[in-house]
């Protein structure tokens, strides 16, 4: 009987952040995506329906999970940036270069979310988006002051 090696400590991580197998069959992700990729494929292909993505979606999947992590890195990179070093020219342009790749990478994904339809506004009825405001308890409109 052969016997199974053991499990990385990567692959333990993102099976516990995975949550859940679900039973419906749901896109599996790509295997050359990285484990962060694949939390974020997960957290995404399991907030919609199982049948919401078809192999026809995978390429933009793909590519709209490694902009999510490679903007995760840039911020990252951008919120360890030492204040000082924007005192020095270098300093400054190795800031704002960071400041750029990261909105590049948010627009991408931004763009590759509407192409998927997984934003709110995709997602959301434009008719009851208003009703759920007033549920929450907001029964006057938010230009409407209330003296107290």
């Amino acid at each position: 009987m052969a016997q199974r090696g053991r499990k990385s400590a990567a692959s333990v991580a993102v099976a516990a952040q995975l949550g859940p197998v679900l039973a419906e069959n749901r896109l599996r992700a790509s295997p050359h995506l990285s484990d962060a990729e694949q939390i974020v494929w997960a957290r995404l292909v399991n907030d919609h329906p199982a049948s919401a993505f078809t192999e026809t979606h995978r390429d933009l999947l793909d590519l709209y999970c490694q902009h999510i992590v490679t903007a995760q890195v840039l911020d990252d990179e951008i919120k360890a940036f030492d204040r000082e070093w924007l005192r020095d020219d270098d300093g400054l342009k190795r800031y704002d270069r960071l400041l750029a790749m990261r909105e590049r990478e948010v627009r991408s994904a931004s763009s590759l979310a509407t192409r998927l339809r997984i934003t709110r506004q995709a997602t959301a009825d434009p008719k009851t988006v208003g009703r759920a405001h007033s549920a929450m308890g907001r029964s006057r409109k938010p230009w409407e002051v209330v003296d107290g």
